[in-house]
């Protein structure tokens, strides 16, 4: 497959390079929604035992 465009496949570089900042970038802002948020919380009190889950 040749490129015929004379760029020399920058543009490629660009738009992958531009998807990966994406990426990260969301999936830093959805870290950072959860960071405060446990998993699992597991409470022991005189009733018993309560597991909290997602």
């Amino acid at each position: 497959m040749a490129n015929n465009s004379g760029d020399g496949g920058k543009g490629i570089y660009f738009i992958v390079g531009a998807l990966v900042v994406a990426v990260l970038g969301l999936g830093f802002m959805v870290m950072q929604g959860q960071g405060d948020k446990p998993d699992l919380a597991i409470s022991v009190s005189e009733d018993g035992i309560e597991v909290d889950g997602k």
